[in-house]
């Protein structure tokens, strides 16, 4: 059995949300691939670590 979820988040709150988030996440991107990581083995990271929190926020089981 499969459970839709939806997600409702006003377009001008994750507007300024990215704003506040996107220096933060730059300067980790830029210090990452400073330390010897590539830019795709950062991003894939980063993905793979947001896709783990946002199943835990909405409570849906890991598939890793």
């Amino acid at each position: 059995m499969e459970e839709l979820y939806r997600i409702m988040v006003s377009d001008e709150r994750l507007e300024d949300c990215r704003y506040v988030v996107e220096p933060d996440l730059q300067d980790l991107i830029r210090a990452t691939i400073a330390s010897g990581f590539s830019a795709e083995e950062v991003l894939i990271a980063i993905s793979e670590l947001v896709a783990e929190d946002f199943a835990a926020v909405v409570k849906v089981p890991n598939v890793h």
